[in-house]
């Protein structure tokens, strides 16, 4: 690839409007002898898209942290207040009906860990892919 006679054609073409700039000249040179060189050692083609996967999967994990975290005091807080407020025979009553659909609570409580599980199991296996 003769560079030169890239730029003569580039400073000809742009010659009706402005001339190119001597640094705009020496900026597509060394472009040019950049790209006849061949690679180097360096990063892949996908690292950039790696870490950028890396950083989001992170930032995933801290903003689920968060929300469980807020999820976790606000439970906590609620069954301080139904202990405090509520007499022993609600309360009773409260137990009674969670032993009454504990299977639908206990489904509930292992789908949603099992989603969980597995959105962290496809995540890994596509990272490693």
């Amino acid at each position: 690839m003769d560079t030169d006679k890239i730029l003569q054609d580039l400073n000809e073409n742009h010659e009706s409007k402005k001339k190119i700039s001597e640094s705009d000249l020496k900026t597509y040179e060394l472009l040019f002898n950049s790209l006849e060189k061949p690679q180097e050692k360096g990063f892949s083609l996908g690292f950039s898209n790696h870490i950028i996967r890396k950083i989001e999967a992170k930032q995933q994990r801290k903003f689920n942290l968060k929300i469980y975290s807020l999820f976790s005091v606000l439970l906590l807080m609620g069954l301080i207040f139904l202990s405090i407020f509520f007499s022993k025979d609600q309360m009773k009553m409260l137990f009674s009906i969670f032993l009454e659909y504990k299977f639908a609570v206990i489904f509930l409580l292992v789908m949603v860990i099992s989603i969980q599980l597995s959105n962290k199991w496809f995540i890994q296996k596509e990272t490693e892919n």
